[in-house]
């Protein structure tokens, strides 16, 4: 599942291709553009774009249509740059990818579901399993150049860590539980149920009203700002106590404070494994962007001139 949200969220992304070659070229009526030897034709980007762009929750609200379809073209042809790449480096994808893929969709779609929809869309399943194929293959060829395999040594970590002191620096944070009512009586003999041992998240999953009440009305760590004034006093109890009844607009609380950390800065010695990710995060992208705009910069990419001009 969680490939399959890579994977949308990839081709969720838009690429202007500046270093290709010219987007012009005399081509077939019937094909929009040619990327090396392959070619998009108006059919295949139009059937491929409204699924991308005008089904329920992929709305682009804002941008006129002809920047949406400029926008979604860029990103089609840097996806076949990729799958065209992959293929020349030996990249493959095994017929189980593509099935454990499938079979994951499929289970949005019930019985004939998926075929009903692609019947719909004027696509054959051969045609869809083509495109997610090649679909695969750019994410793989992106994972494949997105890593640095460089070391980030201790002088550069610990530059970062000087330059960037605010980030290891953490407020002051409590772990706290609610109970919260509608009804303020309803509160106080629920205080006083607590004062008599019974336990507090036993009764938060009987008695309260809020989200957190099936883990025991377990709020989490919080620090102080991140919520409503009424949660203030909990920074002031001590570790274990109870508070009295507060009301709010919200309803009637009662709060338990469970654990409390207070604000520290964090040693670069403890910091180092987490900055040394970061740096090489940062790094693996400058050096995938560098190789990707020269493989756009050697692929001969022509545009219909007629589309353009539309």
């Amino acid at each position: 599942m969680k490939r399959k949200i890579f994977l949308l969220a990839f081709l969720a992304l838009s690429f202007p291709l500046g270093g290709c070659a010219p987007w012009e070229g005399a081509l077939p009526e019937h094909v929009l553009a040619r990327v090396n030897q392959e070619e998009i034709t108006f059919d295949e980007f139009d059937r491929e774009f409204k699924e991308a762009i005008f089904e329920p929750g992929k709305e682009s609200r804002g941008a006129p249509l002809g920047s949406l379809k400029r926008a979604y073209l860029d990103q089609v042809i840097e996806r076949k740059i990729l799958a065209q790449e992959a293929r020349q480096s030996g990249i493959k994808i095994s017929d189980e990818e593509v099935s454990q893929i499938i079979a994951d969709i499929r289970k949005d779609y019930p019985g004939e579901g998926l075929g009903e929809k692609l019947s719909l869309k004027g696509m054959t399943l051969v045609q869809w399993k083509g495109l997610l194929e090649e679909k695969l293959l750019a994410e793989k060829m992106m994972r494949e150049n997105i890593r640095y395999r460089g070391k980030i040594d201790d002088k550069e970590a610990l530059q970062y860590y000087e330059t960037h002191r605010s980030l290891f620096r953490l407020k002051q944070r409590v772990r706290a539980r609610q109970i919260i009512v509608a009804d303020g009586e309803e509160a106080i003999q629920i205080l006083k149920r607590l004062k008599k041992g019974v336990e507090f998240a036993k009764l938060a999953r009987e008695k309260s009203l809020g989200p957190e009440k099936v883990d025991g009305g377990d709020l989490g760590y919080f620090s102080p700002g991140e919520r409503p004034a009424e949660f203030d006093p909990v920074f002031a109890m001590e570790v274990g106590s109870l508070s009295e009844v507060t009301r709010s607009p919200y309803g009637y609380h009662i709060f338990k404070l469970e654990e409390r950390m207070e604000p520290r800065e964090i040693p670069f010695e403890e910091a180092r494994a987490l900055i040394s990710q970061e740096l090489q995060k940062k790094k693996g992208e400058e050096e995938y962007q560098k190789w990707l705009t020269g493989i756009k910069g050697k692929a001969n990419v022509k545009i219909n001139r007629k589309w353009l001009s539309a």
